[in-house]
């Protein structure tokens, strides 16, 4: 099976929204490095807060989601100059795998748990220079059936490539 029908298959399980908070807390990091550089959302609809906010903060933003028919993992490189998201947690390995064959930067919402249990997520950070930028609290997710989340169980964070100065940032935003 393709990864474009796992991902279908597996949408209501692993689709959730990003809070506005956790896409305002990205942006004073994006504009320190990246200024006037298009920005690519490779998992999200004209209607997701990083797409709304990006284009109101005066960026240049191309998006696409598999429900409507942009696959990410059918390009061939990358649709913008830096990558921000909240991908599919269960595709994460071959995602990070193609961003950093790009080598281009990004900032995607991954689930902290787990994150360095995966032998190859392990070799791959091990390859290359992971950064995280760490919220203060959880970060509150909303899901298509049933709305905000009250808490999940779960810390997220950013992991980001050529963003940050440092490879690990405690940054002050609560959810």
């Amino acid at each position: 099976m393709s990864y474009s029908q796992q991902i279908k298959q597996s949408m209501n399980g692993d689709e959730y929204y990003t809070p506005q908070n956790a896409v305002n807390m990205i942006i004073p990091y994006i504009l320190r490095k990246y200024k006037t550089k298009t920005i690519w959302c490779p998992f999200d609809k004209a209607d997701s807060k990083f797409v709304m906010t990006f284009k109101d903060k005066g960026f240049d933003v191309n998006y696409g989601h598999i429900e409507t028919g942009q696959d990410f993992f059918e390009y061939q490189e990358p649709q913008g100059d830096i990558v921000v998201s909240n991908p599919p947690f269960s595709k994460r390995d071959k995602i990070f795998q193609r961003l950093y064959e790009w080598n281009i930067p990004f900032a995607l919402i991954i689930n902290f748990n787990g994150l360095f249990d995966s032998k190859k997520r392990a070799d791959i950070f091990r390859k290359h220079k992971v950064e995280m930028l760490v919220p203060r609290g959880r970060m509150k997710f909303y899901h298509r059936d049933k709305g905000l989340l009250n808490s999940p169980n779960f810390q997220s964070i950013y992991v980001c490539n050529q963003l940050l100065d440092d490879q690990i940032v405690f940054d002050e935003t609560t959810f």
